[in-house]
């Protein structure tokens, strides 16, 4: 795959046992990347929620690329250090960090259990912070490296899983600005809406109040918006908070 846009990048993607993660792991594959597959599913226990890191890692494999399954859970910092540990033991570097595993407890703000908002702020904005924190060692070392938050819709609204997502934002902007002179760029990715995947289905058939249409958009053009910052510098894009018909229309002139 020598004419693929991320030929030979090593390419972290956590929560990627399924959903976008999954997706986006199968779409990095297919431009060449060699792709770490990160979630804590080594086994599907629910038939509504399919998928575990190995099912990812043979897609990604048969889409033509290397593929390394991890159990790695982004809450807790040991897991993500030993996940990084075995990263750099395997391939020696690491180009692209995707922070997508995030959870969304029901239930409104003044319902949520406290146990649950604790939980959704230790996955979806520590993990990320944790991670980050992890690769930027190596990052710097290489003066290269791409990290791409993903947050979503939500954070223009008022809810809990919206405050993590804006917290993810804030964070997003803060750390381009840091680590712009070590040839770092940052970003944040959202969906325009909702895309079909089996998170989104299941809390749809629950009593969480999902409305899930039957004919949700494909995840190509997110895809795509993926791919497209995970090639970007310092110098081309960072800093920047896009859904994915931004990210595609702002970059693809000057995608290499």
């Amino acid at each position: 795959m020598s004419d693929g846009r991320l030929n030979g990048k090593v390419a972290i993607i956590t929560g990627a046992s399924r959903g976008l993660g999954q997706y986006c792991a199968v779409g990095y594959g297919r431009e060449g990347a060699r792709v770490v597959v990160a979630a804590r599913t080594e086994q599907a226990r629910d038939p509504n929620l399919p998928g575990t890191i190995y099912e990812t890692a043979k897609m990604v494999e048969e889409a033509g690329a290397e593929a390394m399954p991890v159990v790695c859970n982004v809450g807790d910092t040991a897991s993500i250090a030993a996940m990084v540990e075995a990263v750099l033991a395997r391939f020696g570097r690491i180009d692209v960090l995707m922070n997508n595993a995030a959870v969304q407890p029901p239930g409104r703000i003044s319902q949520i259990e406290p146990r649950h908002w604790e939980l959704e702020f230790r996955i979806n904005v520590h993990g990320p912070f944790h991670c980050a924190r992890a690769v930027l060692p190596t990052m710097i070392d290489q003066h290269s490296g791409n990290i791409i938050n993903i947050s979503s819709v939500a954070a223009r609204g008022g809810s809990h899983y919206g405050a993590t997502k804006r917290a993810i934002e804030a964070f997003t902007i803060g750390l381009a600005a840091e680590q712009k002179d070590n040839g770092i760029a940052v970003n944040a990715l959202k969906p325009v809406g909702a895309i079909a995947t089996p998170g989104l289905r299941y809390r749809g058939a629950g009593t969480a109040p999902v409305e899930v249409r039957a004919d949700l958009p494909t995840p190509d053009n997110y895809v795509e918006a993926a791919i497209l910052l995970a090639t970007q510098t310092p110098e081309s894009c960072t800093g920047q908070v896009l859904d994915d018909a931004e990210a595609v229309e702002l970059l693809k002139k000057g995608a290499p």
